[in-house]
């Protein structure tokens, strides 16, 4: 089958993403002076502009390569809540799973960047990050599992989205796989606590960890074996990913260059989203993975959260090829 081909299959799917939700700020400035008061750069502001992340970002992917997405997860009753939802509805994002806490705050992070000549996306680079989060309370915890229960039934797959935040507790993994749908992973957390599931995404630092080892095409297959996982997916960021698979040999998908990478921010998301609808079109894990790093070598050419098109794919993966 042609990329093209292979790329359309991911549309018409129905993913339920359940996990953590951050309102991404982008604030811009202009690099002034050193300031008197302490040797820090004073930046003039230019703009400012937010964005859902986190849990929102593969829901957003989904929804960008023809597929349905509702989100499950948590925001407080605050203006950072508003933006959040406001840019979910620009994405299409369904939010008929979103608990609105009063007790929770919804957390944030903040991103400073100094906009110049040259370097950094469009001259601009970061300078310092600011995060504002808080736990998520046990009453919304406990509304996101019964989400789960009741929304499961009517998707293909369960993308568990964790960074940590609370959302994705034991109870809400519970709910996922009594559902009996298809369950993948991206996690910041702790790796063992998912366990039998479809498919599980990891970055090369979290795999050393829980690997104790650098020798991830070694120990990659037995950390699979040992979580029960059917795939596991090591993301190698310049190097690519490593597919393990059960019943099959290894495989190294190498990445897609791009001509310059400008902001890591939601690569990972877009891979978790591309691998996540390639196993329930039935696509050679394989080859998904390869559409994965063609879409991730897309969004780290854009500031912060991005996703990539069906046709922005296809044109990475010829390019790659030529």
């Amino acid at each position: 089958m042609s990329d093209h081909d292979d790329v359309s299959r991911l549309a018409g799917r129905r993913v339920l993403v359940v996990g953590d939700l951050v309102l991404d700020a982008y604030v811009t400035g202009r690099p002034a002076r050193v300031s008197r008061e302490a040797p820090v750069l004073v930046l003039d502001f230019v703009e400012q502009e937010e964005r859902a992340g986190s849990a929102a970002s593969p829901a957003a992917n989904v929804l960008a390569l023809g597929s349905a997405a509702t989100v499950v997860g948590v925001v407080g009753c605050d203006a950072s809540a508003a933006q959040l939802e406001t840019d979910l509805r620009r994405h299409g994002v369904d939010d008929q799973g979103l608990v609105r806490s009063v007790e929770a705050l919804t957390s944030t992070k903040t991103r400073f960047l100094a906009q110049g000549f040259t370097g950094g996306l469009h001259g601009r680079q970061q300078v310092l990050r600011v995060d504002r989060t808080a736990p998520v309370p046990a009453a919304a915890a406990q509304a996101c599992t019964a989400n789960v229960v009741r929304l499961a039934p009517d998707f293909d797959a369960i993308l568990l989205s964790d960074y940590r935040g609370g959302v994705v507790s034991d109870a809400t993994i519970a709910a996922a796989c009594a559902s009996g749908r298809p369950i993948t992973v991206d996690s910041q957390g702790d790796l063992r606590r998912f366990r039998a599931f479809d498919l599980l995404k990891i970055n090369q630092a979290e795999a050393q960890v829980a690997l104790g080892s650098d020798d991830m095409l070694g120990g990659g297959d037995a950390l699979r074996r040992e979580l029960g996982a059917r795939v596991l997916v090591i993301t190698l960021g310049a190097d690519g990913m490593l597919v393990f698979e059960d019943g099959g040999p290894p495989a190294h998908v190498a990445a897609v260059r791009s001509t310059e990478v400008f902001d890591v921010t939601g690569a990972g998301d877009t891979v978790i989203a591309v691998l996540t609808l390639g196993l329930i079109a039935g696509l050679n894990m394989r080859r998904a993975a390869e559409l994965a790093s063609a879409a991730a070598s897309v969004v780290v050419r854009r500031l912060g959260v991005s996703v990539a098109s069906p046709d922005e794919i296809v044109t990475a993966l010829q390019t790659a090829s030529v």
